[in-house]
Formats: C-alpha cells, structure tokens, sequence
C-alpha cells in the first residue's frame, strides 16, 4: 500500500492522475485542496486534506500525520504564488518524516533547456523548484517529462480534464498557426497514458530515474496537420510562424486561443505559445535517450493519427 498526496488533483492532469491511482484500492489517494470538498465523487480510497500551502509547519504535520510516502504536484498555471507553494511543499516533505519520494510539477519538458531554445520567463522559478528539491537528499524525485498533451487535439470531444484548447491547430475552426516550418519533431502524449506511466513509478520499488521521460507518440506539425485535414475532409487556412517572429513574441492567433484570455491574460498565453513554438521549432520536444516506454512496454500508449480519427471522423 502506498499513500500518495497530489497537490492539484481535483482538475486537470491532476484528476487524471488521481482517477488511476486509485484504481489500485491498496493505495490511499489524498488530495491536498484549498477546500474541504471534493467537487466529484471519489472511490472510497480517495480523500480530501484541507491544505494550506503558506505555513511550512502546518503542511509538514498535515503530511506527517497522514503517513503521507510519496507526494505528486501537479500544481498549475506557473504563477509567482502557485511556484512558491510547490517550494513549501518541498520543505514540508522534507521535513515530515514519512514522505520519501517527491514529483515536482515538472511534465512537458525540461526547463533547465536554454533561452534561446526556450525563451519563457517562468522557467526559473521552475528551476528553483528542483533545486529546493536538491537540498533534500532524504527526498527521492523524479522530473516527468512527456512532451505536449495529445488530449488537446482531441477536445471537446475526448475524455479529458485538462483545460479546454487547441495549440497551433485548431481542429474545430480549420485553423492553423504553426511554429517554425512544421518539419520538426514533437511528441505527444495522451494524459491517461501519462498516469499510466506514473502509477509504474510510485508502485515500483526501483530507484527513481533523475528524469522520467514519456512518450506518447512522435509528429510533426504537418503531419497532424494532414490528418486533421483528411480527417475532416478539406484543406485548412494555415499560416507558419517564422523562428524570428516566435523570439520576438509574434505568434498567428487562431480562434482557439480565445476563450483562453479569460482565464489567463492574452499577454501570458501568447508569450507562453510563442515560447513553446520556439521550443517545438527548435527540437526541445524530440526526446532522446532512455524512454520509460522502454521500462514499461506492456503499456501501449495512444497514437496521433488514430486520436484524431476517433474523435473528429464524421464531424
């Protein structure tokens, strides 16, 4: 049996992660919340803990008390507030007594990458993240890394918790806005397979790789591009961001972007996709080296061009 704590479970990747977890009744899955609720129903072996992530001290007996061993953050947008509770989460990890393994808020990629492969201003405090992480050698952690999230493609109409969007292609509206010259590789990975992959980690007793990296399946721009487009059964109006202009923060709008400035402003998401094109351009999201794929090759992980199939065939 395993308790886990996930920082961020009530929505998003969090949720995800969650909702496997606890398909494992040995295991005890608290979700730390601001709230003392859960806005869904939970199997029996899911629990809420009011959590406060300001008082390092109360957070370390809020840990310690729940016997809490391994703590997952999934703890997002990557916000000034929200990057200094993961901190704090740290120390009281650290600090518990009971927790001995720790994954930081990480996914994606690895933000330790250069300025001028990915130029995002909130990759620092991320970096500061890990090396809070560091000063714990009590901590045993791992850094997720799985490129970007397949689910987005598949929206509304796949099973998702993640926030509602369509990066660069906008399936729905027949829009693209590509980042470089659509020939680079990408990978994408679906968020259920993402848990799939994380409940391998915490059940293992194995040693916990520096990094963990994932991947789902690897694309180019154009060749989602030309699925969607046979998919849905006509050309799309496509327009390629050049390397200079992602730099420069100039990056096409497509209609996808939209409803996303209510809940972020216009300026941080722009920077924020005009950063990651720079990154896509560039190779950041072609992985290379050891895969987890290869740990775990019982897992079969889903794949671009039949997500896209299954969720937009006929509509």
């Amino acid at each position: 049996m395993v308790r886990i704590a996930i920082a961020g479970g009530t929505g998003g990747l969090g949720r995800t992660l969650l909702d496997e977890l606890a398909q494992n009744s040995d295991h005890i899955v608290f979700v730390l919340s601001r709230k003392p609720d859960l806005p869904f129903d939970g199997p029996a072996n899911v629990r809420c803990l009011v959590t406060k992530y300001e008082n390092v001290d109360d957070l370390k007996e809020l840990l310690k008390n729940n016997e809490i061993r391994t703590v997952i953050s999934t703890l997002n947008p990557p916000l000034p507030e929200v990057h200094a509770a993961q901190d704090n989460l740290i120390r009281a990890a650290a600090q518990s007594g009971t927790v001995k393994r720790f994954i930081p808020s990480e996914w994606a990629i690895d933000y330790f990458t250069d300025d001028e492969r990915l130029p995002l201003s909130w990759k620092v405090p991320k970096r500061q993240s890990i090396a809070e992480l560091k000063k714990h050698p009590e901590l045993e952690y791992t850094m997720v890394y799985n490129g970007y999230f397949l689910d987005y493609y598949g929206m509304p109409h796949c099973e998702s918790y993640m926030l509602r969007e369509a990066p660069f292609i906008d399936i729905a509206a027949r829009k693209a806005g590509i980042p470089g010259s659509g020939n680079e590789k990408v990978t994408f990975t679906y968020t259920k397979d993402v848990a799939k992959f994380v409940r391998k980690l915490v059940e293992s007793e194995s040693k916990w790789p520096a990094r963990s990296v994932i991947a789902g399946d690897v694309f180019t721009f154009n060749e989602v591009l030309e699925v969607a487009e046979r998919v849905r059964g006509e050309r799309f109006d496509v327009a390629y961001d050049s390397l200079d202009d992602l730099r420069k923060g100039k990056i096409t709008e497509i209609p996808s972007y939209l409803p996303l400035y209510d809940a972020f402003s216009k300026e941080f998401m722009l920077e924020m996709m005009a950063g990651f094109g720079v990154a896509m351009a560039t190779g950041v999201f072609a992985f290379e080296g050891d895969l987890l794929n290869e740990t775990y090759p019982e897992i079969h992980t889903t794949k671009m061009r039949d997500f896209i199939k299954n969720h937009w065939h006929g509509r």
